[in-house]
């Protein structure tokens, strides 16, 4: 009998960790608002100077506990015109992100920095103008709920053209030259829900 009780308590020893462990979740979709501003022939270099509307409508793939890669299709305005750009950002945060605080240490919080590549566009121009685009930034998560995250991103998009502003080349020193391409800035805070679990045991979802 002494036995069976041992074996029994090493048993429920053993799978507390997994009773207690957290459901965790492959994918986040959500929206997000704030403001913009830009860097070009009309601004050098204020910050927060013209500021517009910024939205974005996102949805990210949470590879594990600290590398994400977000699909993120934003807008933003740039002098009287819209910006409209689809990017494709991987993130990288500081500290294990999520709910239950196990052995990974996990935490509700966490800052990141973003990279990747894009592509957009101005409206409302009477020459809109197209361009690969480069967005950098950098941010802070927020896990409000078990499925329920809070974001505030801030980036710096660097247009690979001149004209996003409406205004191509005025000191004719050539649209190639670096500081005739146009630079913008967005402050974003969004708000995402988490679907489809994650299987903890497959090797093909290993969270790290």
């Amino acid at each position: 009998m002494l036995r069976h009780l041992t074996t029994l308590a090493c048993l429920l020893v053993l799978s507390a960790p997994l009773m207690a462990q957290e459901k965790e979740y492959l994918f986040e979709v959500g929206a997000g608002v704030g403001t913009s501003w830009y860097y070009g022939d009309n601004n050098r270099g204020k910050a927060f100077s013209d500021q517009a509307l910024a939205a974005d409508v996102l949805c990210r793939y949470n590879a594990n506990l600290r590398w994400s890669f977000a699909l993120d299709l934003a807008t933003q305005g740039v002098n009287e015109a819209r910006f409209w750009q689809m990017a494709v950002r991987p993130e990288i945060s500081f500290w294990n992100y999520g709910w239950v605080n196990d052995y990974r240490e996990k935490r509700h919080f966490t800052p990141f920095l973003t990279a990747g590549i894009g592509l957009g566009g101005t409206s409302g121009l009477d020459d809109n103008t197209f361009a690969v685009t480069l967005p950098l930034g950098a941010g802070v998560k927020w896990k409000l709920t078990p499925r329920t995250n809070v974001q505030l991103t801030s980036l710096f998009t660097k247009a690979l053209s001149d004209g996003i502003d409406g205004i191509k080349d005025p000191h004719h020193t050539g649209t190639r030259v670096p500081m005739n391409t146009d630079w913008m800035a967005s402050v974003v805070l969004s708000v995402t829900f988490d679907f489809k679990e994650r299987c903890i045991g497959c090797r093909n979802q290993e969270t790290f």
